[in-house]
Protein backbone atom coordinates (compact mmCIF):
# COMPACT_ATOMS: atom_id res chain seq x y z
CA UNK A 1 0.00 0.00 0.00
CA UNK A 2 1.20 3.47 -0.49
CA UNK A 3 -0.18 6.46 0.38
CA UNK A 4 1.43 10.19 0.34
CA UNK A 5 1.07 13.65 1.32
CA UNK A 6 2.89 17.24 0.78
CA UNK A 7 4.23 20.11 2.43
CA UNK A 8 4.54 23.28 0.77
CA UNK A 9 7.85 22.46 -0.39
CA UNK A 10 8.34 18.33 -0.62
CA UNK A 11 6.50 15.64 -1.36
CA UNK A 12 6.50 12.73 1.31
CA UNK A 13 5.68 9.15 -0.42
CA UNK A 14 5.43 5.53 1.77
CA UNK A 15 7.10 2.93 -0.29
CA UNK A 16 7.90 -0.59 -0.51
CA UNK A 17 11.57 -0.52 -1.79
CA UNK A 18 13.02 -4.11 -2.29
CA UNK A 19 10.58 -5.39 0.28
CA UNK A 20 11.54 -2.49 2.90
CA UNK A 21 8.91 -0.13 4.28
CA UNK A 22 10.92 3.24 3.74
CA UNK A 23 9.57 7.13 3.18
CA UNK A 24 10.83 8.73 -0.40
CA UNK A 25 11.20 13.00 0.14
CA UNK A 26 11.60 14.80 -3.14
CA UNK A 27 11.30 18.71 -3.81
CA UNK A 28 8.16 19.34 -4.78
CA UNK A 29 7.42 19.11 -8.57
CA UNK A 30 11.05 17.26 -9.58
CA UNK A 31 9.87 15.02 -12.22
CA UNK A 32 13.95 13.94 -13.57
CA UNK A 33 16.79 11.48 -11.87
CA UNK A 34 17.86 13.25 -8.78
CA UNK A 35 20.66 12.85 -6.70
CA UNK A 36 19.59 10.25 -3.60
CA UNK A 37 20.57 9.95 -0.32
CA UNK A 38 19.31 7.08 1.36
CA UNK A 39 19.51 7.65 5.67
CA UNK A 40 19.86 5.19 8.19
CA UNK A 41 17.88 5.70 11.88
CA UNK A 42 19.42 4.67 14.97
CA UNK A 43 18.69 1.76 17.52
CA UNK A 44 14.68 1.77 18.82
CA UNK A 45 14.12 5.37 16.45
CA UNK A 46 12.62 4.44 12.88
CA UNK A 47 11.60 6.04 9.50
CA UNK A 48 9.01 8.66 10.39
CA UNK A 49 11.20 9.78 13.64
CA UNK A 50 13.67 11.14 10.90
CA UNK A 51 11.09 12.59 8.64
CA UNK A 52 12.47 16.10 9.21
CA UNK A 53 15.47 15.70 8.94
CA UNK A 54 14.64 13.81 5.75
CA UNK A 55 12.72 17.30 4.74
CA UNK A 56 15.19 19.28 5.66
CA UNK A 57 18.42 17.38 3.30
CA UNK A 58 15.20 17.20 0.47
CA UNK A 59 14.77 21.14 0.47
CA UNK A 60 18.55 21.25 -0.88
CA UNK A 61 17.65 19.14 -4.00
CA UNK A 62 17.87 15.70 -2.66
CA UNK A 63 16.07 12.74 -2.82
CA UNK A 64 16.01 11.32 0.45
CA UNK A 65 15.08 7.37 0.98
CA UNK A 66 14.05 6.74 4.82
CA UNK A 67 13.77 2.55 5.38
CA UNK A 68 12.91 1.15 8.43
CA UNK A 69 15.91 -1.22 9.88
CA UNK A 70 14.65 -5.04 10.42
CA UNK A 71 12.87 -4.76 14.18
CA UNK A 72 12.27 -1.13 13.87
CA UNK A 73 9.22 0.87 12.45
CA UNK A 74 6.88 -1.26 10.58
CA UNK A 75 9.21 -4.38 10.73
CA UNK A 76 8.83 -6.56 13.85
CA UNK A 77 10.03 -4.11 16.41
CA UNK A 78 11.45 -5.08 19.97
CA UNK A 79 11.84 -4.60 23.38
CA UNK A 80 14.34 -1.45 22.84
CA UNK A 81 14.28 -1.08 27.07
CA UNK A 82 15.78 -4.73 27.13
CA UNK A 83 19.29 -4.21 27.55
CA UNK A 84 19.47 -7.99 26.09
CA UNK A 85 17.94 -6.97 22.98
CA UNK A 86 21.05 -4.92 22.34
CA UNK A 87 22.91 -7.43 22.96
CA UNK A 88 21.40 -9.97 20.60
CA UNK A 89 20.52 -7.57 17.73
CA UNK A 90 22.12 -4.72 17.68
CA UNK A 91 24.47 -6.26 14.89
CA UNK A 92 22.19 -8.53 13.07
CA UNK A 93 20.02 -5.39 12.60
CA UNK A 94 23.35 -3.46 10.85
CA UNK A 95 24.69 -6.05 9.04
CA UNK A 96 21.34 -6.45 7.57
CA UNK A 97 20.78 -3.20 6.55
CA UNK A 98 24.33 -3.85 4.43
CA UNK A 99 23.11 -7.21 3.17
CA UNK A 100 19.85 -5.62 1.61
CA UNK A 101 21.38 -2.49 0.68
CA UNK A 102 22.60 -3.59 -2.90
CA UNK A 103 18.92 -4.17 -4.03
CA UNK A 104 17.62 -1.16 -2.02
CA UNK A 105 19.81 1.02 -3.83
CA UNK A 106 19.05 -1.35 -7.68
CA UNK A 107 15.67 -0.13 -7.26
CA UNK A 108 15.96 3.34 -6.25
CA UNK A 109 17.90 3.38 -9.40
CA UNK A 110 15.59 1.66 -11.60
CA UNK A 111 12.31 2.39 -10.09
CA UNK A 112 12.79 5.59 -8.12
CA UNK A 113 14.46 8.14 -10.32
CA UNK A 114 17.31 8.29 -8.34
CA UNK A 115 20.42 9.40 -9.94
CA UNK A 116 22.96 6.44 -10.09
CA UNK A 117 26.01 8.70 -10.33
CA UNK A 118 24.78 10.81 -7.69
CA UNK A 119 24.24 8.02 -4.32
CA UNK A 120 25.02 8.99 -1.10
CA UNK A 121 24.36 7.64 2.52
CA UNK A 122 24.05 8.85 6.09
CA UNK A 123 23.04 7.53 9.45
CA UNK A 124 22.94 8.46 12.73
CA UNK A 125 24.07 6.24 15.92
CA UNK A 126 23.51 2.29 14.73
CA UNK A 127 22.67 4.11 11.37
CA UNK A 128 25.77 5.30 11.58
CA UNK A 129 27.25 2.06 11.61
CA UNK A 130 25.01 0.86 8.71
CA UNK A 131 25.79 3.95 6.57
CA UNK A 132 29.57 3.49 6.90
CA UNK A 133 29.16 -0.86 5.96
CA UNK A 134 27.30 0.34 3.16
CA UNK A 135 29.46 2.56 1.81
CA UNK A 136 32.43 0.10 1.56
CA UNK A 137 30.50 -2.37 0.57
CA UNK A 138 28.78 -0.46 -2.33
CA UNK A 139 31.45 1.10 -4.51
CA UNK A 140 28.48 3.29 -6.81
CA UNK A 141 28.14 5.02 -3.10
CA UNK A 142 29.39 8.39 -3.83
CA UNK A 143 30.25 9.61 -0.14
CA UNK A 144 28.89 8.93 3.53
CA UNK A 145 28.04 10.79 6.47
CA UNK A 146 28.34 9.40 9.71
CA UNK A 147 26.60 11.25 12.97
CA UNK A 148 27.94 9.59 16.25
CA UNK A 149 28.22 5.60 14.88
CA UNK A 150 31.45 4.05 14.15
CA UNK A 151 33.09 2.88 10.81
CA UNK A 152 35.29 1.07 12.98
CA UNK A 153 33.01 -2.00 13.85
CA UNK A 154 35.86 -3.96 15.83
CA UNK A 155 36.84 -1.21 17.86
CA UNK A 156 33.48 -0.05 18.64
CA UNK A 157 32.78 -3.63 19.87
CA UNK A 158 35.97 -4.12 21.83
CA UNK A 159 35.09 -0.61 23.76
CA UNK A 160 31.52 -1.62 23.88
CA UNK A 161 32.65 -5.06 25.99
CA UNK A 162 34.99 -3.25 28.48
CA UNK A 163 32.37 -0.89 29.13
CA UNK A 164 30.62 -4.40 30.92
CA UNK A 165 27.44 -3.40 28.85
CA UNK A 166 27.59 -6.64 27.14
CA UNK A 167 29.42 -9.73 27.84
CA UNK A 168 32.74 -11.44 26.35
CA UNK A 169 32.00 -11.91 22.13
CA UNK A 170 32.85 -16.03 21.34
CA UNK A 171 35.52 -15.92 18.40
CA UNK A 172 33.19 -16.92 15.87
CA UNK A 173 31.39 -13.55 16.32
CA UNK A 174 34.41 -11.37 15.83
CA UNK A 175 35.57 -13.31 12.98
CA UNK A 176 32.03 -12.61 11.43
CA UNK A 177 31.99 -9.09 12.43
CA UNK A 178 35.82 -8.10 10.52
CA UNK A 179 34.56 -9.87 7.14
CA UNK A 180 32.39 -6.44 7.12
CA UNK A 181 34.12 -4.02 9.49
CA UNK A 182 34.66 -0.89 7.14
CA UNK A 183 38.10 -0.19 8.59
CA UNK A 184 39.53 -3.66 7.14
CA UNK A 185 37.78 -2.77 3.89
CA UNK A 186 40.87 -0.28 2.93
CA UNK A 187 40.97 -0.54 -0.91
CA UNK A 188 37.31 0.41 -0.72
CA UNK A 189 37.46 3.25 0.74
CA UNK A 190 40.27 4.61 -0.84
CA UNK A 191 39.85 8.48 -1.43
CA UNK A 192 36.29 8.15 -1.55
CA UNK A 193 34.55 11.42 0.58
CA UNK A 194 34.02 10.68 4.59
CA UNK A 195 32.26 13.01 6.70
CA UNK A 196 32.26 11.87 10.38
CA UNK A 197 30.03 14.14 12.82
CA UNK A 198 30.48 13.15 16.28
CA UNK A 199 30.66 14.17 20.29
CA UNK A 200 33.33 14.62 22.16
CA UNK A 201 31.43 13.55 25.08
CA UNK A 202 29.30 10.83 23.51
CA UNK A 203 28.36 7.92 26.15
CA UNK A 204 26.78 5.90 24.34
CA UNK A 205 29.32 5.52 21.21
CA UNK A 206 32.33 7.31 22.55
CA UNK A 207 34.06 8.98 19.94
CA UNK A 208 37.52 7.02 20.01
CA UNK A 209 35.56 4.65 18.53
CA UNK A 210 36.15 7.23 14.98
CA UNK A 211 39.28 8.39 16.07
CA UNK A 212 41.19 5.35 15.62
CA UNK A 213 39.16 4.76 12.37
CA UNK A 214 40.65 8.11 11.10
CA UNK A 215 43.64 7.54 12.20
CA UNK A 216 43.89 3.94 9.84
CA UNK A 217 42.35 5.38 7.06
CA UNK A 218 44.10 8.89 7.03
CA UNK A 219 47.24 7.34 5.00
CA UNK A 220 44.76 6.08 2.33
CA UNK A 221 44.25 9.85 1.67
CA UNK A 222 47.15 11.52 1.33
CA UNK A 223 46.48 12.58 -2.21
CA UNK A 224 43.22 14.20 -0.88
CA UNK A 225 43.34 14.23 2.37
CA UNK A 226 39.95 16.93 2.25
CA UNK A 227 37.68 14.23 1.32
CA UNK A 228 38.20 12.47 5.22
CA UNK A 229 37.19 14.72 7.67
CA UNK A 230 36.28 13.76 11.36
CA UNK A 231 34.87 16.60 12.92
CA UNK A 232 34.42 16.59 16.54
CA UNK A 233 32.06 18.57 18.99
CA UNK A 234 33.11 19.28 22.13
CA UNK A 235 31.07 18.95 25.53
CA UNK A 236 28.18 16.56 23.02
CA UNK A 237 26.64 13.75 24.14
CA UNK A 238 24.49 11.48 21.31
CA UNK A 239 22.46 13.55 20.09
CA UNK A 240 22.85 15.73 16.14
CA UNK A 241 22.76 19.19 16.65
CA UNK A 242 21.36 21.91 13.66
CA UNK A 243 25.01 22.64 13.24
CA UNK A 244 26.22 19.09 12.50
CA UNK A 245 23.24 18.84 10.02
CA UNK A 246 24.35 22.06 8.43
CA UNK A 247 27.85 20.78 7.98
CA UNK A 248 26.71 17.64 6.74
CA UNK A 249 24.65 19.63 3.65
CA UNK A 250 27.92 21.66 3.09
CA UNK A 251 29.94 17.98 2.36
CA UNK A 252 27.00 16.85 0.42
CA UNK A 253 26.72 20.31 -1.67
CA UNK A 254 30.45 19.48 -2.47
CA UNK A 255 30.70 16.13 -3.00
CA UNK A 256 27.03 14.55 -4.47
Amino acid sequence: MMCSFETELVAIERVAIGGIPCLKIRPKGSRDQLPTLIFYHGWSSNKEYQKFRGVSLATYGYQVILPDALHHGERNPIQYDDPKMMEVYFWKVVLQNVEESRTLIQEIVENHDGDPRRIGVMGSSMGGFSASGVFVHNSQVQCLVNFNGSCAWAKAEEIFRQSGKIPPADPSHLEMLAQYDPSQQKEALRGRPILMLHGDADSSVPIDCQRVFYQEASPLYKEAPEKLRLQEIPRLDHYITTGMLEEAIIWLKKYL
